[in-house]
């Protein structure tokens, strides 16, 4: 489910509350083998009933890698316009199940689960006086937009989360907290557009927080660093690299996809970077829009990092060809019908969906590959420096668990206050999770988010998105605590109108509509004319 316009919660707020459910019915499945793996079978016996669909996307595109498409279509009529569903990749087609069955579960555990609890309604202020500021996250430590009038004497509704070093309760803005609208009081507006990131899924609690820390750390550290900012530094692999990696390596060169690692940073002592790159022969794409694939990845391992986000790009050119690519495309994988009854189902929700991303996206599909290319060229295709593989930091961590460990020590030996929503479900089998560490920062470029720690990355670096003087309508003021300002030596702001300027035509970078919404609003426009 894609961030949609704060109005979408007027819709929900006629409908009866959701079922309570119980886990382990039976289930409708489609096109899933009979014989699942364990984890997939502890994840559909925790959702809400309806029918599973699942079908291969591996067709769509010459590299081969197990990718799956599963969504779930929900029998209660409470969750209008909802249509979870996961795409998941792998070495092997049940990797790539699992991943996809595991997503559906962190789009749809943390609604069921925060939908209930009771929510506070109160200011920051009024909360430290009864709980102490220990129980209750600062609103200005969380990466608000710039400008935002939010502050600590704002009123604002606040749900349970759990302090990982300690267990204690920590109160969090929903704003936060929330990862879709069903989750919001009626009439409840929050501050900023409501995200995902930060979810993680696993076999329990431990697994799923590492899972959603490492996603955070991942997109903190590369926010300001690619997409309309990529800092162009190529990896140099001569070294360092072991076979595995080696040989996905080689082969996509011999299918004539030039791969491009990218370095991001090393950070916390941590491996983040990312995998972009294009077809040489523009015309062997896909779809057009296959050009935008990125993978990205932040671990321990450097090893792991690479091999996970170089299966992410070739996953992402399937994805984004299958979601974005013309309805006749999609139709090559699916079960017959199944676009128009995904479609169908989603309907309510897609006409809610945040109109820039949309129209951003009907911009992109109709191009042709050279066009895709030529956006690209400059920034994310871009080659400036390079930096040594075997020069990057890495740990050994066999397992997801030794992984989410690492991370977290890492971030909490730095000072931060690692938080999470349980979102899992009753019984134990599944942990569900968002991870929320406030001082990391997400969505600057695209929802002008913006706190101490990306002013501090683009002031470091020269960069005229961060100014100080006086504000006016699109020099807004960075949110900061007093003593971040102090820091400073003064109030800084953030340029609003020069961040929307250098995302410009690179906006489907950083937000999408839902698949197949873009596609099918183009034919709609066909038969219009």
């Amino acid at each position: 489910m894609n961030e949609q316009d704060q109005d979408d919660r007027a819709r929900h707020s006629r409908i009866k509350a959701p079922r309570a459910y119980s886990y382990g019915a039976p289930r409708r499945i489609e096109g899933l083998p009979a014989a699942l793996p364990e984890p997939v079978r502890a994840y559909l016996d925790i959702l809400p009933e309806g029918r599973i669909v699942g079908f291969p996307l591996a067709p769509l595109d010459r590299t081969g890698i197990p990718v799956w498409f599963v969504s779930l279509f929900l029998d209660d009529p409470f969750f209008v316009g909802a249509m979870p569903s996961g795409i998941g990749y792998g070495a092997t087609d049940d990797e790539a199940i699992i991943g996809a069955v595991a997503e559906i579960a962190e789009n749809l555990m943390p609604s069921l689960a925060v939908m209930p609890r009771k929510k506070e309604r109160a200011s920051y202020d009024d909360l430290v006086r009864v709980y102490g500021a220990g129980a209750v996250a600062d609103p200005l430590t969380l990466c608000l937009p710039a400008g935002s009038p939010v502050g600590r004497a704002t009123t604002l509704e606040w749900t349970p989360t759990v302090r990982a070093r300690t267990g204690e309760t920590v109160l969090m803005p929903l704003d936060i907290a929330a990862t879709d609208y069903f989750e919001l009081s009626e009439g409840y507006k929050p501050f900023t557009n409501l995200i995902t990131n930060g979810l993680g899924a696993g076999p329990d609690v431990a697994f799923a927080l590492g899972h959603g820390l490492l996603e955070l750390l991942q997109r903190d550290g590369n926010g300001l660093l690619f997409r309309a900012l990529d800092q162009g530094v190529m990896l140099d692999l001569s070294e360092g690299l072991g076979p595995e990696t080696r040989g996905m390596l080689d082969q996509l060169d011999a299918l004539g996809i030039r791969a491009v690692p990218k370095f991001a940073t090393d950070q916390f002592g941590l491996t983040n970077l990312y995998v972009v790159g294009y077809d040489r022969n523009l015309a062997d794409t896909p779809v057009p829009i296959a050009l935008s694939a990125c993978g990205e990845a932040c671990d321990p391992d450097r090893e792991r990092a690479l091999r996970k986000a170089l299966l992410e790009f070739q996953a992402a050119r399937v994805r984004k060809a299958f979601g974005h690519g013309p309805l006749a495309f999609a139709e090559q994988v699916t079960p017959p019908g199944y676009v128009k009854a995904f479609i169908d189902k989603a309907l309510p929700s897609l006409d809610l969906e945040e109109s820039r991303a949309l129209k951003a996206m009907l911009e992109w599909i109709v191009k042709p590959p050279e066009g895709i290319a030529d956006t690209l060229r400059d920034t994310v295709y871009s080659e400036r420096s390079t930096k040594r593989f075997s020069d990057l930091p890495t740990t050994e961590a066999p397992d997801g668990h030794a992984r989410g460990r690492i991370a977290r020590e890492r971030l909490e030996d730095a000072g931060f206050d690692v938080l999470y929503v349980d979102c899992s479900p009753p019984g134990g089998r599944v942990g569900v999770v968002k991870a929320i560490v406030p001082g990391l920062e997400v969505e600057t470029m695209s929802y002008h988010r913006i706190g101490e720690r990306n002013t501090q990355k683009l002031i470091e670096r020269d960069h005229p998105l961060i100014r100080f003087g006086e504000a006016t309508d699109t020099l807004k003021p960075v949110r900061l605590t007093p003593e971040a300002i102090e820091r400073f030596g003064g109030q800084p702001l953030f340029d609003t109108a020069l961040a929307d300027q250098i995302v410009g035509s690179h906006y489907p970078l950083y937000r999408e509509p839902e698949s197949h919404h873009a596609p099918f609003r183009l034919e709609q426009q066909g038969r219009a004319a």
